[in-house]
């Protein structure tokens, strides 16, 4: 009796982490929607076939189950901690699982640019470092207090070339990978730490995103992580921004492209890829900061069914591919500011466009095990690169 009993426990317990890591083994397939507050407030509407709807449950119904949110330092305005929270919250509410980028500045920051807060910017580092612990310490549990729950997270935007202050400006030095490694990275990895110190004091389990923008730059990426992670920097996954029609290769502009990226960076890392940021236009022709991101991946015509075809096909391969662990697209409610109207899922009068109907559920059940690795406001015209 007694051995039934304990074959009884193990495999029960087998059943349970088998069932654990079927769990972590599903890719994070999610939005970044970030505007859709301010929005709201400025009297816009998101419509399908149905009529009005929420932009978070049209995209949870839609198949979506993550939500990125964005964090500026601060506590009132866009993307600051009141309004962060809100997002997390509405995002919560409609099924997705939020995670968050902790901007640590408080206003954009990018490949181009990464200014310090107001609060920290003239503090010497043995003072700035500390204020940083403390400051993503408190975010997370004012996170947890009021009932949002957040277990992954990003330090910084799109940090290649430095973040909150530490920052290279010079061209020629930034394509240089043994410039970088002594004079630059050396001041990003106490930054990282100390945030990430912070937040690991609130959540012990806190998984991080470390998130670059070169997509196209896999040597650049790898030689980043790789001394980020010698230096003790927790990195659970590669985080990269990929929009391939910024591309003028057009070989680049091909899923088999960044499945070879993501590839050679699952050798080097032994981690999948999550794409933090993604997107592809639906017209041809537009106007504004991004006018030249308007070159076709073949197959892709730049158009509302080519969008749709694009969107499909990239979620399908991240949810087949063991070297992805995810996707996000980034501002798909964000119509009628001009800038990101190409790329929006939304028409130029808050109609979905049928691009929304392209982020289909992938069931993790139906793929062998073995298939992916365990893991542990209008914008100024800076806004992106």
């Amino acid at each position: 009796m007694m051995l039934r009993m304990v074959m009884a426990m193990v495999g029960i317990c087998w059943l349970a982490m088998a069932v654990n890591a079927l769990a972590q083994e599903v890719p994070h397939i999610g939005i970044d929607c970030n505007y859709a507050l301010d929005m709201a407030r400025q009297g816009k509407q998101w419509r399908d076939a149905s009529g009005a709807v929420d932009p978070f449950v049209l995209f949870a119904r839609a198949g979506c189950r993550d939500a990125r949110i964005r964090l500026w330092v601060g506590d009132e305005g866009s993307n600051r901690l009141t309004y962060a929270t809100q997002t997390a919250r509405r995002a919560q509410e409609a099924g997705l699982k939020p995670y968050l980028v902790i901007f640590l500045s408080d206003t954009w920051a990018d490949l181009v640019k990464q200014p310090a807060p107001e609060i920290w910017r003239n503090l010497p580092t043995e003072k700035k470092l500390p204020a940083i612990e403390a400051y993503t310490e408190n975010v997370c549990r004012h996170f947890a207090d009021n009932g949002i729950n957040i277990d992954t997270f990003q330090i910084g935007n799109e940090i290649d070339f430095g973040i909150c202050g530490e920052f290279e400006e010079a061209w020629p030095h930034r394509v240089s990978i043994e410039f970088m490694q002594q004079k630059v990275w050396p001041l990003i990895v106490p930054i990282l730490k100390s945030a990430q110190a912070g937040v690991l004091k609130a959540n012990p389990k806190a998984r991080f995103i470390v998130h670059l923008a070169q997509w196209n730059n896999v040597r650049y990426c790898v030689a980043f992580w790789q001394a980020m992670a010698a230096a003790g920097v927790q990195m659970d996954y590669p985080g990269l921004s990929y929009y391939p029609s910024s591309s003028e290769k057009a070989p680049e502009r091909g899923f088999e492209f960044l499945r070879a990226q993501a590839g050679t960076i699952f050798d080097a890392l032994h981690k999948p890829v999550i794409l933090c940021e993604s997107g592809y236009p639906a017209m041809a022709q537009f106007g504004g900061q991004f006018s030249a991101w308007n070159h076709s991946a073949d197959g892709y015509p730049l158009g509302d069914a080519g969008q749709a075809k694009w969107i499909a096909d990239l979620v399908a391969m991240v949810g087949s591919d063991r070297h992805f662990a995810g996707l996000y697209y980034w501002s798909p409610e964000w119509y009628g500011g001009g800038l990101w109207d190409a790329f929006a899922l939304f028409d130029g009068q808050g109609v979905a466009r049928s691009g929304i109907q392209s982020f289909r559920q992938i069931d993790a059940a139906t793929q062998p095990a073995s298939t992916r690795p365990a893991m542990r406001d209008p914008t100024p015209a800076s806004t992106k690169p």
